[in-house]
């Protein structure tokens, strides 16, 4: 389980740079949420732009990343999403990530390399529910309401942090909460509409197998570490 944070993107043989807030937060099982929302202007301001996100499951080994993209923001037909895991020569805790994939503007393949910095997971703080104690929830929805719509989603919370996407046939939408002292729980980013249920992996004691109700659809509660 972790919560790593992108630092820069670079597209070989262009310069690195970071035009979005990306983190994926990953649970114990390896199934994961990745959402990359384009940086606001001013910086202090709620994320309202939308680059890419997509849930799924880590199937790697530590030097190399796979990635297998059960929901998708751009297409029902993901393209394969690997890469090679090196540790960085002189920064503890990041890694890099060197692969090809498709350049989500000219649409060539090209050869790129990622920095991926490793977040320390935070306990509950008092007053919380877990208080003093470390979470990691995982919920998915596969589902049909009572006229029929399908819709299907993911939700990981890892310690500070909680991001969730949903995908139907009017779009897809996603959210961002975090944690901080003085503020509590936040929503710090949001595309999108559909109802989801992150609040509850802060407000309720859940366990693997719990089913949670929300704008008539079910979420299952596929994975919870409390340590």
């Amino acid at each position: 389980m972790s919560i790593s944070e992108r630092l820069y993107i670079r597209w070989l043989p262009d310069e690195a740079s970071e035009p979005t807030s990306t983190l994926v937060l990953t649970a114990p099982n390896g199934q994961f949420v990745d959402l990359r929302f384009h940086k606001p202007s001013p910086p202090c301001v709620r994320y309202t732009a939308f680059e890419w996100g997509f849930g799924g499951r880590s199937v790697g080994t530590p030097g190399h990343g796979e990635w297998i993209h059960d929901i998708d923001s751009r297409t029902e037909n993901p393209e394969a999403d690997a890469g090679d895991m090196f540790p960085h020569p002189t920064l503890p805790n990041v890694e890099l990530e060197r692969g090809k994939m498709r350049h989500p503007e000219s649409g060539e393949i090209r050869d790129y390399e990622e920095a991926w910095k490793q977040i320390a997971v935070l306990p509950d703080p008092a007053g919380e529910l877990h208080e003093g104690r470390r979470v990691s929830v995982f919920i998915e929805m596969d589902d049909e309401n009572q006229e029929g719509r399908r819709r299907r989603g993911m939700i990981s919370r890892v310690g500070q942090f909680c991001q969730g996407i949903v995908k139907d046939d009017k779009g897809v939408s996603v959210q961002r909460w975090s944690w901080a002292i003085g503020e509590g729980w936040k929503n710090v980013g949001q595309i999108g509409d559909a109802s989801m249920a992150c609040d509850m992996t802060w407000t309720m004691v859940l366990k693997e197998g719990d089913k949670v109700e929300r704008d008539g659809y079910s979420w299952i509660v596929k994975t919870v570490k409390v340590w």
